[in-house]
């Protein structure tokens, strides 16, 4: 079995696109991630079930784009911050009441969501639907800020 490697110039795809792939990659993130943000937003709202849950909703943001160790550009899209209340008065799954007071993150409240609490709360998923209902919106998104950048047809 034969093995070969090939190194490419570091400024090889910004020689190519003839523009510069950084600044052409965190663009494309930043136009395409309020689509997402609405999208995940609109995805909770569904399965929100209580008005503490709303804060969570929104809490949602995207992040700067940035470029990861391994050099993939990303952005990261979730709710932030901590519940504004710090008091909870809920029942568990077998009808006992339960109660906590301290505030909860939203990341937190939104796994509990998303995967349910064994025995206290079925799962509610709603990321699938989210990137479902927002992949070809983003997709078109960062399709047109490509070609506007390299002067495309598209």
């Amino acid at each position: 079995m034969a093995s070969f490697d090939l190194e490419f110039p570091e400024d090889f795809m910004s020689d190519l696109l003839e523009c510069d792939c950084d600044e052409l990659c965190t663009e494309m993130l930043k136009e395409a991630s309020p689509i997402y943000v609405e999208s995940m937003k609109k995805s909770m709202e569904q399965v929100i079930d209580h008005e503490g849950d709303s804060e969570m909703v929104q809490s949602v943001k995207a992040s700067k784009p940035k470029r990861s160790r391994t050099d993939a550009y990303i952005v990261n899209v979730g709710p932030s911050g901590y519940s504004k209340e710090k008091k909870y008065h809920g029942t568990d799954g077998t009808g006992k009441k339960t109660s906590r007071q301290y505030p909860v993150s939203n990341a937190l409240k939104a796994v509990w969501k998303e995967y349910g609490i064994p025995g206290r709360q079925p799962a509610q998923p709603f990321l699938a639907n989210a990137k479902n209902n927002a992949e070809e919106r983003t997709m078109s998104k960062m399709q047109e800020v490509y070609n506007k950048k390299v002067g495309a047809k598209g």
